[in-house]
């Protein structure tokens, strides 16, 4: 081998690393979540499934405890109600892809997931959103997903709290264990947190969720964002929320706030609680897509489809 061969060889291989690569879509599950290292304990709360009946009711509250959330939305249920989903934006909510009809990605074909998630992502974006994660429905996704979110430019982002708020709403929110099983000690709870705003039941234990947060730990409320990139508005620590529009309606809530100011193997899979069902997948109706000729089925429909499910799901378990 010639010198000037050898030196460009050399070169070569030396600045190969520098070189542009196409990097898969990062995937945030519970263990990143947990591991991510802060200087203060942030809670964020997320909403699937949405926009339901419920939501504007949880707006209301969220308004009135001036605490943001981020609201993974179904592309069916967003063209169905887009007047809520510009008021989430507008209230300065972060908004989420969850598909457009909840199907467990792994079970479809490419071109169909690229269906589910790209129609679901245009449509957000024309209805003023921007959005940064992908939550693929029950945690399910494979490399075509992954694929599909690095060309949207958007990552995938699971949960590191499961409320299980589809099958019962448990005694003390503080107390939820974990993706990874555990349970965190008195006065460190953080994480985000998994709820369903198509549920009456959860929209409607917002104060005490908030209460038992508050009460475990969680020292300000954030977006999924902002928990990831820990960043935090140049106002005093021991505030819960980063945008406080109102003082706390609930009496236990103040004092909450008044004590406060004196002192597949290769890829990770989410523990989801609501399990995919495949006995209703088969038997359900497709819902149509955006653009499609089909008929819209109602929004009150769709979520008395999805109670009836989270029925049939919770009697197989």
């Amino acid at each position: 081998m010639t010198t000037t061969r050898a030196w460009g060889l050399i070169l070569a291989l030396t600045f190969l690393p520098l070189l542009p690569a196409e990097a898969p879509a990062a995937v945030i599950d519970g263990n990143r979540i947990m591991d991510q290292r802060m200087s203060e304990n942030l809670c964020a709360l997320t909403f699937d499934d949405g926009p339901s009946r419920y939501t504007g009711h949880l707006l209301d509250m969220l308004a009135g405890y001036g605490i943001p959330a981020t609201f993974f939305l179904l592309g069916g249920n967003a063209e169905r109600n887009p007047a809520m989903v510009r008021r989430i934006i507008a209230e300065g909510h972060e908004v989420g892809n969850h598909s457009w009809s909840h199907p467990n990605l792994r079970t479809l074909a490419p071109e169909a997931q690229e269906q589910e998630i790209s129609a679901t992502d245009a449509l957000l974006r024309a209805l003023g959103a921007s959005p940064s994660y992908l939550r693929p429905p029950y945690g399910n996704f494979d490399a075509h997903t992954l694929e599909i979110a690095r060309n949207l430019g958007v990552g995938v982002i699971l949960w590191s709290m499961d409320s299980h708020d589809w099958k019962h709403l448990p005694a003390d929110y503080a107390k939820l264990r974990t993706t990874r099983g555990t349970q965190y000690d008195d006065g460190e709870l953080r994480g985000i947190f998994l709820f369903h705003d198509t549920h009456k039941s959860t929209v409607d234990d917002l104060p005490r969720i908030i209460a038992n947060l508050l009460a475990g730990g969680c020292r300000r409320f954030v977006t999924v964002s902002d928990y990831l990139a820990a960043a935090l508005d140049p106002e005093p620590g021991l505030l819960m929320t980063r945008h406080p529009k109102a003082p706390f309606p609930a009496p236990g809530l103040a004092v909450q706030h008044r004590r406060m100011q004196a002192s597949e193997t290769a890829l990770p899979l989410a523990r989801c609680s609501r399990p995919w069902n495949a006995t209703a997948a088969r038997t359900a109706p497709p819902q149509p897509l955006r653009g499609s000729s089909g008929t819209a089925t109602p929004l009150d429909d769709i979520d008395d489809a999805h109670a009836a499910d989270d029925s049939r799901a919770a009697a197989e378990i």
